[in-house]
């Protein structure tokens, strides 16, 4: 997941507007509780996999992981149309965080490979991304006119390395399908932006980001984006002159005349001489 950290915190303000005004079901569904769960999750995660963990935490991260994933199954299973159950679902499955055994190979010089096993904090509640991303494109299905939703699903499908899909997706959603606000149309240009970069299109992403800004020049994050993309291309230019050089003065002197300058064949000393006793 590498596009938005942020998507997760998307995620769930999106759940807040969605939420709040849901009316009452039948056999109302602990969805607001569920998302309170969801936050702690995420916000302890987050902060566990920056610094060591204590058990107590271990423990409550998992607890929460399990209980929200398992009341997110169970909302999804009394309410099969209800948007906002795929959406907490899909919410768990791709961006929950949960405690695994992870293995790894260590070397030692004494032991040589060995493989071992340790305790991580890791992000998603399925070995793969299919089954999360699955339940936010139903949300779409769902709720077709919903923006919030569709972008929250090319954000998934971006964080999980389907870039060229959600590419596709908000290219849609620029040119009207589905139709966005101006807010919303704003985000997508800057998950363009986001998406082009990733592919190592700097200047396309620079123009999107430029995009966003004709319809609002206060978008949130623009300003940095642009202070990422200066220096990636600063860094792109500097590599492209110091390539360009080595060409030069390899095509000037060729390889073996041009380090012989340095090290003139009859300097080098035999192995004998450098090794003598």
């Amino acid at each position: 997941m590498k596009i938005a950290c942020w998507a997760a915190g998307l995620l769930l303000l999106c759940m807040c507007l969605g939420w709040a005004g849901e009316p009452a079901a039948e056999e109302p569904l602990p969805l607001q509780q569920e998302m309170s769960g969801f936050d702690r999750n995420v916000a302890l995660g987050v902060a566990l996999t920056m610094r060591a963990a204590t058990a107590a935490e271990l423990e409550e991260l998992q607890s929460l992981a399990e209980r929200g994933l398992k009341a997110a199954r169970g909302a999804v299973a009394k309410q099969p149309d209800s948007p906002d159950a795929h959406y907490l679902l899909g919410s768990w499955l791709l961006y929950g965080y949960r405690v695994a055994e992870v293995q790894h190979i260590s070397y030692d010089p004494e032991r040589g490979e060995t493989l071992e096993s340790s305790t991580q904090v890791v992000q998603g509640m399925a070995d793969g991304a299919n089954e999360g991303l699955a339940e936010l494109k139903r949300v779409t299905e769902l709720a077709p006119t919903e923006g919030d939703y569709f972008l929250d699903y090319a954000a998934a499908l971006a964080d999980c390395d389907r870039l060229p899909e959600a590419q596709g997706l908000l290219k849609s959603a620029w040119g009207g399908k589905p139709t966005l606000s101006q807010e919303q149309k704003m985000h997508a240009g800057l998950l363009l932006s986001d998406i082009s970069a990733a592919q190592g299109d700097l200047s396309g992403a620079r123009q999107w980001i430029y995009t966003a800004l004709s319809l609002d020049q206060t978008a949130a994050g623009a300003v940095e984006r642009l202070r990422l993309l200066d220096a990636a291309q600063a860094a792109e230019a500097a590599q492209a002159l110091l390539a360009e050089a080595e060409e030069e003065v390899s095509e000037e002197y060729g390889e073996e005349e041009y380090w012989g300058e340095y090290w003139p064949e009859e300097e080098v000393e035999s192995e004998e001489e450098l090794y003598w006793e």
